[in-house]
């Protein structure tokens, strides 16, 4: 048992990573920070850029999982992939964390909110714009383009058998074209205009898996 009432066993290679854009906040010598981590296990996260994160550091991480709560987990740097490491191998640059210590609740929460992004993953969403494609890829959902109001219908009859469709994102000013094409399907269409508008449109997507 730890200063936050409970612990886990050290991260294992083996187990299960979700691709995720999870904002998490830390503190620094400096101050503190919100980055996005960008994979999460029950062992552990990835935090890209991770900025003043150095290996064997012992850090507080506050997690925030949406529609679970937020929880502050005591956690190690394993490992840093600087800018130029990220460079030269393909790599996104940031800090790998093992997760040492969590408080009452976050097991459980963990768990079900993993699950969640499970089904995230045989989850298909259509997006208009390619920022939001990209952030919505991040989060761990299947993403297809869809070019205009008109080619809506078209793109909802390809759907795959092997995902179900839980969204169109498209910029506020074409919501109405698109729930008129989209018929009675009209409520899957989701404003989106701002990539920093990415938390709430995953809350609207994940109520529908």
């Amino acid at each position: 048992m730890g200063p936050l009432g409970g612990a886990v066993e050290p991260v294992r290679r083996r187990a299960a990573r979700y691709r995720v854009h999870l904002s998490v906040r830390y503190e620094t010598a400096a101050d503190f920070v919100r980055e996005y981590a960008e994979n999460l296990s029950r062992g552990g996260l990835f935090i890209r850029r991770g900025r003043g994160l150095t290996r064997h550091r012992d850090v507080i991480v506050e997690l925030e999982l949406p529609g679970f709560g937020s929880f502050q987990v005591h956690a190690e740097v394993v490992h840093v992939i600087t800018p130029e490491m990220a460079a030269e191998h393909g790599r996104a640059a940031g800090a790998g964390l093992a997760i040492r210590e969590t408080p009452d609740g976050f097991e459980d929460a963990l768990s079900n909110y993993l699950h969640r992004l499970g089904r995230r993953a045989d989850s298909l969403v259509l997006a208009s714009a390619e920022p939001a494609a990209r952030l919505l890829v991040a989060a761990g959902y299947q993403v297809a383009p869809v070019t205009s109001p008109d080619t809506l219908g078209e793109a909802l009859a390809a759907q795959s058998a092997d995902a179900r469709l839980v969204g169109v994102v498209v910029p506020g000013g074409e919501v109405d074209p698109y729930r008129i094409a989209a018929a009675d399907q009209a409520e899957l269409v989701v404003a989106m205009d701002e990539p920093r508008q990415i938390d709430e449109v995953l809350v609207q997507l994940d109520a529908r898996l």
